[in-house]
């Protein structure tokens, strides 16, 4: 049903859409056909960091955002990677797939790792909110520093209805007793070009996302997935 029509912002069609299921389950765009609890390969390709250990599906999320009076949605895997070595919760790393549509009707994927996560902060906020569209991210071990840059050039941040999925049906609906609920966020996204060796490039990314209830912080950095 049209946002205008209804009368409706996105959020109250979102939670309608969230309550109406009558316990059958809510069907979200999944396009790496997982469930909860499935076991994720990330190969040695993506990264010696991620090698040690074992992923699986931890949660769910699907992004609802409206651009231009048009719906976007883009998935999130959350993925917890256990250390095959220790299986201490203290050496886990939490990670992403991140599954965006793409114009050839498909799909690509990003592997994204918790760069940092803190309590709202007033300076940050401003950080993100400033003109000039740019974000540094520094690297305590080499003091270098690589700036990023607002992807397609914008400025302002995006707003997007999450559905929150912890559990999975066998038809790969969301679980709703429960286990699934709506989380607003407001985010900005970044990337540059990083040099990869004999002259080539490739994108990388930096995701900042802040729960519009909390306040709470959350910095995701990666690159293409390679499967």
């Amino acid at each position: 049903m049209d946002q205008k029509k209804s009368g409706k912002t996105l959020w109250e069609i979102f939670v309608e859409r969230l309550h109406g299921s009558n316990g059958e389950g809510v069907t979200f765009w999944n396009p790496l056909d997982l469930r909860v609890g499935s076991g994720v390969n990330v190969p040695f390709s993506n990264g010696s960091e991620f090698s040690g250990y074992d992923f699986a599906v931890q949660e769910i999320r699907e992004y609802n955002r409206r651009i231009s009076d048009q719906d976007f949605k883009f998935t999130d895997y959350v993925l917890r990677g256990v250390n095959k070595k220790s299986f201490e919760s203290e050496d886990a790393l939490q990670v992403r797939l991140r599954g965006i549509p793409n114009q050839a009707g498909a799909h690509d994927t990003l592997l994204l790792k918790l760069y940092d996560e803190f309590a709202f902060a007033e300076d940050f906020l401003g950080v993100v909110k400033d003109d000039t569209g740019k974000f540094e991210v520094s690297d305590d071990k080499t003091n270098e520093t690589a700036t990023f840059f607002r992807i397609n050039d914008l400025r302002d941040s995006y707003e997007a209805a999450v559905l929150v999925v912890k559990e999975t049906k066998p038809d790969g609906k969301a679980a709703v007793s429960g286990k699934a609920s709506p989380l607003k966020l407001e985010y900005w996204d970044y990337w540059r070009d990083e040099e990869i060796g004999s002259g080539n490039k490739a994108k990388e990314f930096v995701f900042i996302e802040m729960n519009s209830d909390t306040g709470w912080f959350q910095i995701w950095r990666g690159k293409e997935f390679f499967s």
